[in-house]
């Protein structure tokens, strides 16, 4: 009988829970030994890699972005450098003369940040001054506030008497709506621009996957429904049919956004459940998005915004809508990933849960997504819970100076508090939010480790006592990730029976200074033992 396939990587640094191997095999898509290059049994057809002393991790796991979202934004308008108002009128103007006839007649951007910018949103009056005639959206960076000219607003009818329930649409001194939209108003935008077909999201899949792949990726948690305007069917569809052809180059695993009872009792009666599906795409949590962004001020707080005396922030649902969904959800078997930035949000989240767990006991493992504001009441309530966090490293030196404008030094110094979450028994896994912030797990394991931006400030890190170290920095993207993903007995640490999900690294991140930890490179990622990146060298 022939032998099946075979490949060893050998002569490396392989990080086990054991202690570092030497080398390790790879059959049918799993780890089926590991330890010295003459111990873990060769045929003489196995393929083999001489890693040359490089470092082996498993594959990094992304617990909460929104890749297609992602994907799509590398080829809009990207609006992060903008300094000033000069500067995003100037870049939209660029975009639009490079882009005569926009995708779907709409011209869409992302990134701006009003904090960049002297603290100057802008309007429908400044994009109007660029393009008048064809309708723009132009998201901040958080993806919770959008900025609309005139021509959009009329798109999508909005007026000085339109409402929307958890959304704001903000009026001018004339009592006309100024083009700033927040979140639930975004969907009067995002309704009148077409979804992108099949085969656009196959080439998009295909092109930024292999870019994921790259990075070390070999699983992502992400929200994308929203991009298949909440039609489930049409994306598990399109996902499934992507992971058997071979199009998927990392494990998808999917949030659901699914933000009234009608859409998840639909998604229910499906018979679809937390788990299910293929190796390659499996259906993950119910994503509850319970308030804003902190800085679009609709992060929901306990008390006022220090810079905006008498706002809160947004709460996207009434407490009792929020209970019944996640008891539906707990009840159904489904596991819940509840968005909670502020601390008030985090409080309705807290009692919806503990509500829930009065009616059955709490084991499915739901998630605060976020979680970056909470006191020592609210954290043991978590660990009370069994409640994981979908934590952003990034987020730290991104938000530093904006959440001390936001919330005052005092307040904002006790959030983010990621080795106090981890010292009280909550497993944190690590993401990107990605088109938020960096895909890149690297630069997240840099920003735990180092709580500083890639430009070192501030020196010692912001919050110090909250840094993590490499080793639980790297786990937050590993076993952590499986473990909140519930498929800890399948991925995140290497050992033989282990899904072969792994990355090659340049350098030992155990070995280099931690401000370099950004800057390894990686050599060769595996997801399943299949070869999904690799460099020069090892190709």
């Amino acid at each position: 009988m022939p032998h099946t396939e075979q490949t060893a990587l050998v002569n490396g640094r392989i990080h086990t829970p054991l202690g570092i191997a030497e080398a390790l095999l790879i059959e049918g898509g799993r780890i089926t030994a590991v330890g010295t290059t003459a111990t873990i049994g060769l045929h003489c057809d196995t393929r083999i890699v001489d890693l040359k002393e490089r470092a082996v991790l498993p594959g990094f796991s992304d617990s909460h972005t929104h890749f297609v979202a992602w994907a799509q934004s590398q080829e809009t308008l990207r609006l992060g450098d903008c300094r000033s108002l000069d500067d995003l009128r100037h870049a939209l103007h660029a975009y639009a003369a490079e882009h005569p006839s926009p995708v779907g007649g709409w011209y869409r951007g992302h990134g701006w940040n009003q904090v960049l910018m002297g603290g100057v949103m802008p309007t429908r009056h400044d994009l109007d001054a660029v393009i008048p005639d064809i309708p723009v959206c132009l998201k901040r960076v958080c993806g919770h506030i959008a900025v609309a000219n005139t021509a959009a607003l009329r798109a999508a009818g909005i007026t000085e008497n339109t409402r929307v329930e958890a959304g704001v649409i903000e009026l001018g001194e004339d009592g006309e709506p100024n083009g700033i939209l927040k979140e639930n108003a975004l969907d009067l935008l995002d309704r009148c621009v077409p979804n992108l077909n099949d085969a656009d999201l196959t080439r998009l899949l295909q092109k930024y996957g292999a870019q994921a792949a790259g990075y070390g990726l070999t699983e992502l948690h992400s929200d994308d429904l929203a991009m298949f305007g909440f039609d489930f069917r049409r994306s598990q569809e399109f996902f499934l049919d992507a992971a058997r052809s071979g199009v998927l180059p990392f494990r998808l695993r999917r949030q659901l956004l699914l933000p009234d009872k009608d859409l998840l009792q639909d998604f229910l009666s499906e018979g679809w459940r937390t788990g299910d599906g293929i190796p390659l795409c499996q259906i993950g949590p119910l994503k509850l998005l319970c308030d804003g962004s902190l800085g679009g001020r609709t992060a929901f707080l306990r008390e006022d915004y220090a810079d905006a005396p008498g706002e809160r922030g947004v709460a996207m649902f009434e407490q009792g809508e929020l209970d019944e969904l996640i008891l539906t959800a707990h009840l159904s078997g489904m596991q819940v990933a509840a968005h909670a930035i502020g601390d008030g949000a985090l409080d309705m989240c807290l009692d919806a849960f503990e509500r829930a767990s009065k009616q059955r006991p709490m084991t499915t493992r739901h998630l605060i997504v976020h979680a970056q504001f909470a006191d020592d009441a609210q954290i043991e309530r978590m660990r009370q819970l069994r409640l994981g966090a979908a934590i952003q490293p990034c987020f730290v030196p991104s938000d530093r100076i904006m959440a001390q404008e936001r919330l005052g030094k005092e307040r904002a110094e006790a959030g983010y508090r990621w080795r106090t979450l981890m010292r009280k028994g909550i497993v944190l896994s690590s993401g990107s939010d990605a088109p938020i912030e960096t895909l890149r797990p690297l630069q997240g394991i840099h920003a735990a480790v180092t709580r500083t931006g890639p430009d070192g400030a501030p020196e010692g890190g912001w919050i110090p006592e909250e840094r993590l170290s490499v080793a639980e920095a790297i786990g937050t993207y590993t076993w952590n990730g499986a473990w909140n993903g519930q498929n800890e007995r399948r991925r995140g640490e290497i050992a033989p029976g282990r899904d072969a999900d792994l990355v090659v690294l340049e350098q030992d991140p155990f070995l280099v200074p931690a401000p370099d930890l950004a800057d390894i490179a990686i050599a060769m990622t595996l997801c399943g033992g299949r070869i999904t990146h690799a460099s020069s060298e090892l190709s």
